[in-house]
């Protein structure tokens, strides 16, 4: 697994989730689990596949922690 495609992917899914959330842990997670990876032609599906586990993972375990700490933990900066 290339780890810098899969950081990308990360930093993508996270950011899309955030950009369309209202700020809640909660609807991050929710936007997040309706992300799908493409069908049998995707291109770095191995890499996109496991960034969208961990970023929901990471959601759904820490759900107490606030937006900040959690972006901190995945090591994810918001792009405005």
């Amino acid at each position: 697994m290339n780890n810098q495609l899969y950081q990308k992917y990360l930093h993508e899914y996270v950011n899309q989730a955030v950009k369309q959330s209202n700020g809640s842990i909660s609807e991050i997670n929710e936007l997040l689990s309706q992300i799908t990876v493409g069908g049998f032609l995707t291109r770095h599906k191995a890499e996109k596949k496991r960034a969208l586990q961990d970023a929901m993972r990471v959601f759904s375990e820490h759900r107490h922690w606030p937006l900040e700490i959690i972006l901190s933990h995945l090591g994810v900066e918001i792009q405005e």
